[in-house]
């Protein structure tokens, strides 16, 4: 009976991390590594190695749902991941020499994500004042993927997506609290576009990331399958909210989310 509450604990954990992290495009590798290591008391690395054995099953998900919708794009994705690979490529090599401590590793997670939720705010609050002028709605009916110049400043993004890359192989988060902000505030998607690219762009980096840890990680494939599967009917919900929420609210919504959990980590032992 013990083991079935379990199941049923990780199955519903999982549901509710899925459709969060793919609302947020944040992949949801914020929220289960702060709460494997906070309230399932899981070792850090060990945390991180299975959030993003996690990540891979539930960003798939959403991928499939968001390309299904027409709101990302396939061939930008896959450009973008070429990049965040990068990045993790090099943290894999600098890591496979140097060490670093839990205790470390806690405060870079959660220093990304309140800094990153700081800047969402003070994109959210612009936002606000911008909608004055144009709804939502009607910014969605003008926006084309098709036909929207991303390149004018992709040469700027790249750094930043090699650094999600590298802080998704780290600590286990996806990329995403540095990509949504990234294709929103530097390449200019509109906030629902940027939340299902960043989805899109954590499916093929996960792939590769969790390649690695099975290779040089610790995943504990039990916890990662039951949340993994709770994940993935999260996430298709998530995706299917994400659709009807007011840019302003979704911004929000990522930031408090990024900020609370950073917290959090900064204060636990």
């Amino acid at each position: 009976m013990e083991l079935l509450w379990q199941i049923i604990i990780l199955l519903i954990f999982g549901l509710i991390v899925g459709m969060i992290g793919t609302i947020a495009g944040i992949g949801a590798g914020v929220i289960i590594v702060s709460i494997l290591t906070l309230f399932f008391f899981i070792p850090i690395n060990e945390a991180i190695d299975t959030s993003t054995f996690i990540i891979l099953i539930a960003s798939g998900a959403g991928f499939v749902t968001y390309l299904k919708q027409g709101r990302t794009d396939l061939k930008l994705s896959l450009i973008l991941a070429g990049f965040t690979i990068l990045g993790s490529l090099i943290c894999t090599i600098i890591f496979l020499i140097i060490k670093i401590d839990n205790t470390a590793l806690r405060l870079i997670f959660a220093t990304v994500m309140v800094i990153t939720g700081l800047n969402m705010i003070y994109k959210a609050k612009k936002t606000h004042k911008d909608s004055k002028n144009q709804t939502d709605e009607k910014e969605l009916q003008d926006f084309s993927l098709k036909d929207f110049d991303y390149k004018a400043n992709l040469k700027k993004s790249i750094p930043l997506f090699m650094l999600a890359g590298f802080l998704a192989n780290l600590i286990g988060i996806g990329g995403g609290v540095v990509m949504v902000p990234t294709l929103n505030i530097v390449l200019g998607y509109p906030i629902h576009n940027s939340t299902a690219i960043s989805t899109s762009v954590i499916f093929f980096t996960a792939i590769f990331n969790t390649i690695v840890k099975i290779i040089v990680g610790k995943i504990d494939y039990l916890i990662g399958i039951m949340i993994g599967i709770g994940a993935v009917i999260g996430s298709i919900i998530g995706a299917k909210i994400s659709n009807k929420m007011p840019k302003v609210t979704l911004q929000s919504f990522v930031a408090v989310i990024l900020i609370s959990l950073g917290l959090l980590m900064y204060f636990s032992n």
